[in-house]
Order: C-alpha cells, then structure tokens, then sequence
C-alpha cells in the first residue's frame, strides 16, 4: 500500500493518524451546490413563472449541465486509482451509499437535463439542421434525434413536457445535493 505520510507504512487502522480531507472533497458539495442552484433559479421561470429571472433560464440550464459534467471530477482526482470509480456503475452494491449516488447522479443528468436542454433547444436544433452545409449539417441532424416537426403544436408539446420533467428535476436536484450532506452525516471516521 502506498504511504499516505511519512510515519505510516503498510495498513492503517483507524486511530494511528488523522486524516484530513483534501481541498478536492470541499470543492464537491460546493459544485454540486452550484448544479442544484441553477437548476432551482431554472425552475422558478419555468414552473413557478418568475419573470424577474427569466432572462437567466437558459443559461442556469446550461449552467448546471456545465457543473453537472465537472462535478465528479474533484473526486475522481482524490481517490488513488480513478478508472476504478466504473466498478460502482459495473457492480453497484445496494448497500452502498456512493454507488446508489452514481444512479440519482445519472438520472439528473439524463432524464432531467439534457432532455430538458434538448426540448428547449429543440426548435433551434431542427432549423440550425435544415439551414446548415456540410458537416454541421449532420451534427445537428443527430442533434435532433429524428424529432423534426417543429409546428404549434409540437412546440406546445415540447414545452409542457419540459414543464413535467421540471417539476420531477426539483426534487431531483434536493436530492442530488442533499446526498452530499448525508454522505458527510453518515462517515464518523473524518470530522
């Protein structure tokens, strides 16, 4: 095993030397914290009509989505060997805190952003793909995976099925930042 310091060799055992979190485990709960606020300041335009933050809407969408992609990262940098973090996807144990995370994790991240990102742009996208040459012609064509129907109505579908998935990601992103606390709560071994 690796020495952690100097004066420990070999295994460790808990009351040997005090170990302390590292700038990156402060730096996760306050990434995450920045996920669930831009994505609640979201929401008040959307769901709770808030007119005086409805210029921000989009970008605390894409706000979140930024801090949601990097919000694993000051973890992934703590642990000693990060390819491992795969194995809690791969073999995820019920009983384990940190791979049960790795699932609301993903369900924010799919089911709530990036189809709520992709409905709100989603007219955008299929003219961007109607309108474009060459390549990004193709880019934008995938981006609207097949959904090119961009009447009133589709319109109005779009946005009523953004209104739900809003109203199932509040709860979500309490859930995703609230994690952290109970994570925190739960581990005696580091005050």
């Amino acid at each position: 095993m690796q020495a952690i310091t100097p004066l420990v060799d070999g295994f460790m055992y808990p009351n040997e030397v005090e170990l302390q979190w590292s700038v990156l485990i402060v730096l996760y709960p306050f990434i995450t914290g920045l996920v669930a606020g831009a994505f609640i300041l979201a929401s008040l335009e959307r769901v709770f009509k808030v007119e005086a933050v409805k210029p921000t809407y989009r970008l605390a969408l894409l706000t979140a989505l930024s801090f949601l992609i990097v919000a694993p990262l000051p973890l992934q940098l703590h642990l000693g060997h990060p390819e491992r973090s795969f194995e809690m996807y791969l073999t995820p144990h019920r009983s384990s805190a940190m791979a049960m995370f790795g699932f609301v994790y993903l369900w924010y991240l799919m089911a709530v952003l990036l189809l709520e990102i992709w409905l709100d742009y989603r007219k955008e996208i299929v003219q961007l793909a109607q309108s474009s040459k060459g390549v990004m012609r193709w880019v934008y064509k995938a981006l609207t995976l097949g959904s090119e129907n961009i009447s009133e109505a589709a319109c109005r579908l779009d946005e009523r099925t953004g209104w739900v998935i809003t109203i199932i990601g509040i709860p979500s992103a309490f859930l995703l930042h609230g994690y952290v606390g109970f994570i925190f709560g739960s581990v005696k071994a580091n005050p």
